[in-house]
């Protein structure tokens, strides 16, 4: 089978293992669900707990919000980055863009605060 298919060709053991469940019975070729950490689903009530954290308080590390809500560092680094789109300035997450509203109200926090004194 080599010569005529060359190295795309399987191995000898895998049609093997192939045809060893298949005479068992086993007729299904997807994956069979192995022993691990337990995928964890990304839903808006997650992402909305993440928003808030955020929201009370800028500075929280990702590890604080991870060990809040029992979930891994990095789905937490996905959530602020990817479906979020928050990013760090100042050591503090901001959204990377900004609605119109957003602009016009940050811009008329600063004119009338402190910023002008």
């Amino acid at each position: 089978m080599k010569k005529v298919y060359g190295e795309q060709c399987l191995a000898r053991c895998t049609i093997f293992q192939w045809c060893q469940r298949y005479e068992e019975g086993r007729v299904n070729i997807k994956d069979l669900p192995r022993p691990g950490q337990a995928h964890v689903v990304i839903n808006s009530a997650t992402i909305s707990a993440v928003d808030e954290l955020i929201r009370q308080n800028r500075r929280i590390a990702t590890r604080e919000i991870a060990v809040e809500l029992s979930i891994s560092k990095g789905t937490v680094h996905y959530i602020i980055h990817k479906k979020l789109r928050y990013g760090k300035v100042c050591a503090q997450c901001v959204p990377k863009y900004l609605s119109e509203n957003q602009k016009t109200a940050r811009m008329g926090v600063c004119l009338t605060q402190q910023f002008l004194h």
